[in-house]
């Protein structure tokens, strides 16, 4: 029998969470499999792949979306793509050892080519809709993303750990490999991460004045 999230687990989850590591997460990550660097945008979006986003024109993207894109001003960058992976729903996806119904909405890439400084890449999303009380979906979703297992490919971030920080006025997660950070946040119910080559203050900089 397939196991559902009762009030009893609620219960349970957020006794234990006043005493774990679940809210040293500045900011709730979406649900999402196991990230694999081979498929997945990063640690954050892992409910699409790479190759599922395809061109969109720009007068198509909110109506497509549901969302205000970001962007930046052209003394910063100039746009170089726009592309849309599709939303789907998920029944009984499992979560912490749980099965609940995830609706995810479609996610919008933007590339922009930097003066001097390379590409930025911001992903932007309508945070997924988990069929639980949003309290305990919180709960669930922050110790999902925190669970152990034996191989880091099975873990949510893939083994990566995220460090802290503000950014924009709201909590957010920062991840690190190779030189290339990504930092995610959250604003008004829409998920965005921000990816470049670049010196944390320089990447901060250019986040802090996305229009």
């Amino acid at each position: 029998m397939v196991r559902m999230f009762r009030p009893v687990t609620f219960l349970l989850l957020a006794l234990a969470a006043a005493g774990s590591s679940t809210f040293t997460f500045a900011q709730t990550p979406p649900p999402g499999s196991p990230f694999d660097g081979s498929k997945h945008p990063n640690p954050i979006i892992t409910f699409v792949e790479t190759k599922d986003f395809k061109p969109i024109s720009s007068d198509q993207v909110k109506k497509e979306s549901g969302i205000e894109l970001l962007g930046l001003s052209q003394e910063q960058g100039k746009r170089q793509s726009i592309d849309i992976a599709d939303g789907r729903f998920v029944k009984n996806m499992s979560i912490l050892g749980g099965r609940t119904d995830v609706t995810f909405y479609p996610v919008v890439r933007q590339k922009f080519q930097l003066p001097e400084r390379g590409e930025l890449v911001l992903y932007s999303f309508r945070f997924p809709k988990v069929a639980l009380p949003p309290d305990f979906a919180r709960i669930v979703l922050n110790e999902a993303a925190l669970e152990k297992k034996k191989k880091p490919s099975e873990m949510r971030f893939g083994g990566e750990k995220p460090e802290t920080l503000e950014i924009r006025g709201a909590r957010a997660l920062l991840f690190e490999n190779d030189g290339q950070i990504t930092v995610y946040w959250q604003e008004g119910g829409v998920g965005h991460t921000a990816s470049a080559m670049l010196p944390r203050k320089e990447l901060f900089e250019i986040i802090e004045d996305l229009l």
